[in-house]
């Protein structure tokens, strides 16, 4: 399907008209554009211009969204001369040795010594350690007294000191993690110059880091990825470095965005959310699940760029054309999810697509829900009467081109 214009009343042809601009600015009441959902009426398959200039097909129904992230002919790998990138100047997209624009055995190889980390059964185990260190700092927020900001005291010192804990990483050193990872993932705007800086500290402390890990051994996950890529499976020490600030940016920029934003959620408009769980904590787990759905983790999207023909329930993808995979707009697609910009507990869905799907599942999917669960429960358990202390409409975000982040949630009890 392609965007129809009317025919100029003049005999003269008329001058091609220019994609729209992405991202598309936010409506503050539902939280995601407004366009998303007159695209799905009107031009579901239609293309945008991102900030990088390049252009994309946008997709924003449920049924394009899992079939494009299912298929792999939609390739990861944008690092060749040429390719689309959702940013101008530098980005992880550069680099072929980031897992993320692997494909194929490449890409498994990385994965399998990954994913072992990551299962359901180690998870569990790791389960207790969330629960403490989200007590811990609860604690620290009582202690210092309301209000606080549950942005800086909440719901970013609790994935960053769980994903340093788990690779083995310095507490001491996670004050430098936010700017690292807002450059990282592009969650924050910023100017190239800028964004080439942080990256490349990044990389920096992160070689440091392996290089210490190496004087002096340890059983952390680092320690288990440096034997690997000395060992039989082998990674390059480019591939280690990428994989271990990934680890760190991922690891804390998206679940503590997911937090934050589900906070601002239960508590807006008088806090009926918040006061349904604190009545029936049983609904956290389902709570979280709708949360992950209503929420989006920032006004960007997925890049992805078609090595072949693809059809797609809307049209075809041809072979060459970047496609822009917009998570947040399936996840609001009427024709699947009945009254799409609500908040129900009892929602029945369909597969969740917010951590990816097929070959690329995300591989912290299990942890992040863990702690989303985890750090949500003790909240409602340990400050029932928790509450805004800000009008929802004067927050800021960062508006990053691929996540967009509160900077702060001013909240009191």
């Amino acid at each position: 399907m392609t965007e129809l214009h009317a025919a100029p009343s003049s005999a003269a042809p008329a001058e091609p008209q220019s994609p729209p601009s992405f991202p598309f600015p936010v409506d503050p009441h539902v939280g995601i554009p407004a366009e998303y959902a007159e695209r799905r009426a009107s031009c579901p398959f239609g293309k945008v211009r991102l900030p990088s200039g390049d252009e994309a097909v946008l997709l924003v129904t449920y049924a394009d969204s899992a079939a494009a992230l299912a298929d792999t002919r939609l390739s990861h790998n944008l690092t060749a001369p040429g390719s689309p990138r959702i940013t101008a100047g530098p980005s992880f997209f550069d680099d072929p040795e980031n897992l993320l624009n692997k494909e194929g055995a490449d890409h498994l190889r990385i994965r399998r010594i990954v994913a072992s980390a990551f299962t359901p059964r180690r998870i569990e185990r790791w389960k207790p350690t969330i629960a403490a260190v989200a007590g811990e700092l609860i604690d620290a927020m009582e202690s210092a007294g309301s209000p606080a900001d549950l942005v800086s005291d909440y719901c970013f010192q609790l994935p960053v000191r769980i994903i340093c804990k788990l690779l083995g990483v310095p507490e001491r050193d996670r004050g430098s993690f936010r700017d690292w990872s807002n450059a990282f993932v592009s969650a924050a705007r910023m100017e190239p110059q800028q964004r080439a800086g942080l990256m490349h500290e990044f990389s920096a402390y992160t070689a440091a880091l392996l290089a210490a890990k190496r004087a002096e051994p340890g059983d952390d996950l680092i320690d288990d990825l440096i034997a690997a890529r000395d060992g039989a499976d082998r990674l390059t020490e480019s591939e280690l470095v990428y994989l271990v600030a990934g680890l760190i940016a991922a690891g804390n920029e998206t679940t503590s965005n997911m937090l934050s934003r589900s906070v601002l959620t239960l508590l807006r408009d008088g806090g009926g959310l918040w006061k349904q769980l604190v009545g029936d904590p049983d609904l956290i787990p389902a709570a979280v699940d709708e949360l992950l759905r209503y929420n989006p983790l920032g006004n960007g999207a997925a890049l992805r760029l078609a090595v072949e023909d693809v059809e797609l329930p809307s049209g075809t993808v041809r072979a060459g054309d970047a496609v822009l995979i917009a998570a947040s707009a399936a996840l609001r697609d009427e024709a699947v999810y009945p009254d799409p910009d609500a908040v129900r507990f009892d929602r029945e869905a369909p597969a969740q697509i917010v951590f990816g799907a097929g070959p690329h599942y995300c591989l912290g999917a299990h942890l992040a829900k863990a702690e989303l669960r985890i750090g949500l429960g003790l909240l409602v358990e340990r400050l029932p009467g928790l509450r805004l202390a800000a009008d929802p409409l004067t927050l800021s975000y960062t508006e990053g081109e691929v996540l967009s982040s509160l900077v702060s949630l001013p909240v009191a009890w």
